[in-house]
């Protein structure tokens, strides 16, 4: 459309449009007013000053600090070098946000209304993944529990009847703690319960194993009469400290170490050469095992690690574990951190890092958290705080003790529930149950996990059928292979996709890629390129076009190229 400059009008009309123009030219030109308006100016770009940690690994939480954030994300964005993240809190000076799947070690920006901040480095940290070994699969027996490889009255190994026999054996409530050996009195010990693990042990070779070190027995504590009676459900002995512990260690807890790392049962299996692990305290951050301080731990420990080393050459030392039930009043977090600092001040005598994270972590014995929302919830908190510890950084780690339901008792019974708290209540199929197995042992594995042991894995996998099997099935194919990286997630249409890169066994080293979804209702996925068949966890093979849609569920599987 054409303009044209408007034309002049003549008399009273003109006159009563121009006339307040002149007066506000007046006012503002010539100072009439006594204050002028403070024109709006805009804010800066974003500007970010540092990272805390600088470091850390997939799903980690990192607080950026800076300025003009803005009071709320809105259509702002944080990118870990290049790879969006999600937000957790967003105020104009502080952001939280969770490292993203598949990021990778450059810069991190703020951007805001399409203006992006300077960007500061962060490292992320790939984990050391490694060849899958049997051990990575592990299992915790009882004796005295008929359900779980004893019989009634404690005396014998009663050994899982099934096909997947896990590589690595956790002794645990297994009789052969140390208020269970020299319970009666100083060297009055009793062999019974070790023995017949040893000569069960040597008749189920290749296997590893893990002694776990809890419970002072009550002669070696100041106050017997009281502080045996706390734990009450403890199997035997107590929770406090021995009444010998010095800054140098307890006389008493090294001469028993020294005479359980040198002794053989009359079958002449010893301990030297089928116990090779060793945990030094069971969960010592709960006053339910340790009323003690984090410093008498170490002290009673660190003489004894050094009697295993001198009696074992290949010993591996465990930290004490550490569980996400803390009640030291620091948390979790900050008792794996004070207590790797600890051992670097004082001196470090742990080969591995050893925590404790169940699918069910609070008082409810029906409510399951499931394995991708506990990974991103505690494993990535101890996984972070590893990365960013000098000197600890790779240093193997192991979930020594796991399961469904981690309730305090007596609510325990350590099975898949059928529903979940939340109302109304979140119901899991028999399929779903067995899935959380895999998922668990796939997303541990495959950042680096060198063991994951199942706490009455007998009474839990083993003695049923569909968990077994796709425990088994999971072994198979795993033992062997390695993984790529971490397993990590896509979301889109309200579908979440995670998957593994994996390269199977040699000497086929066929190149393979593990896909599931936590959503029941299942979800379409798209074959990739190169892919022409998938295994699933009941152990059949299945032919696959690349490019074309199949249905994927909770029970991961393996596709194939």
């Amino acid at each position: 459309m054409r303009h044209t400059l408007p034309t002049v009008q003549s008399g009273t009309g003109l006159f009563a449009r121009i006339v307040p123009f002149i007066f506000m030219l007046f006012l503002f030109g010539c100072g009439g007013s006594s204050s002028s308006p403070t024109p709006r100016v805009p804010p800066g770009p974003p500007s970010l000053d540092s990272l805390s940690p600088s470091s850390g690994v997939f799903g980690s939480a990192i607080t950026i600090t800076g300025t003009n954030f803005g009071t709320s994300q809105g259509s702002s964005t944080v990118t870990f070098n290049g790879q969006t993240a999600s937000a957790v809190s967003w105020t104009p000076a502080t952001i939280v946000a969770k490292v993203p799947s598949g990021a990778t070690t450059g810069n991190v920006v703020v951007t805001v209304d399409g203006n992006a901040s300077n960007g500061v480095n962060f490292t992320v940290v790939a984990l050391p993944t490694g060849s899958i070994a049997p051990s990575y699969f592990g299992f915790q027996c009882g004796i005295g529990d008929t359900a779980d490889c004893g019989n009634a009255n404690g005396t014998v190994v009663v050994w899982p009847s099934t096909q997947a026999q896990p590589g690595m054996l956790r002794l645990h409530d297994t009789g052969t703690q140390w208020a269970n050996i020299e319970g009666a009195g100083a060297g009055q010990y009793q062999w019974n319960n070790l023995d017949a693990w040893l000569d069960a042990i040597a008749t189920h070779q290749p296997l590893d194993v893990i002694e776990v070190f809890t419970w002072v027995p009550c002669w070696d504590v100041p106050n017997p009469n009281t502080e045996c009676s706390s734990p009450p459900t403890s199997p035997v002995g107590t929770n406090t400290p021995p009444g010998d512990l010095t800054a140098d260690g307890s006389p008493s807890f090294n001469t028993f170490v020294t005479a359980f790392v040198t002794h053989c049962s009359a079958n002449n299996n010893c301990v030297k050469d089928y116990i090779k692990y060793y945990e030094m305290w069971n969960e010592w951050d709960i006053s339910y095992h340790w009323t003690g301080t984090m410093a008498q731990v170490y002290q009673m420990v660190a003489p004894a690690a050094s009697i295993i080393k001198s009696n074992i050459t290949d010993a591996v030392i465990l930290t004490p574990s550490t569980t996400p039930d803390s009640d030291t009043g620091l948390g979790y977090q900050a008792d794996l951190q004070n207590w790797l600092n600890y051992e670097t001040q004082h001196g470090r005598i742990s080969d591995w890092i050893a925590w404790h994270v169940y699918l069910t972590v609070g008082n409810s014995q029906n409510e399951i958290v499931t394995p991708e929302t506990q990974w991103g919830t505690y494993n990535v908190n101890f996984l972070s705080i590893q990365a960013s510890t000098s000197g600890w950084t790779t240093t193997p780690w192991a979930d020594t003790e796991t399961n469904y339901n981690g309730a305090p008792p007596p609510g325990l019974n350590y099975s898949c529930p059928q529903s979940s708290s939340p109302s109304p209540p979140v119901t899991f199929s028999a399929d779903d149950c067995a899935g959380m197995i895999a998922r668990w042992q796939l997303l541990h594995d495959s950042n680096g996990a060198v063991s994951v042991d199942w706490y009455k894995w007998n009474e839990t996998i083993g003695s049923n059928p569909q968990y077994e099997t796709v425990y088994y099935n999971l072994m198979q194919y795993l033992v062997g292979g390695k993984f790529g990286g971490p397993c990590s997630f896509t979301a889109a249409n309200g579908a979440t996709t995670w998957t593994c890169s994996f390269t199977e066994a040699p000497p086929n080293n066929t190149q393979a890629l593990w896909v599931w979804t936590p959503n029941e209702a299942g979800t379409s996925y798209t074959v990739p390129s190169g892919y022409t068949d998938y295994k699933d966890l009941q152990g059949n093979t299945h032919t696959v076009t690349a490019g074309t849609s199949i249905t994927i569920g909770v029970e991961p599987f393996m596709l194939e190229q």
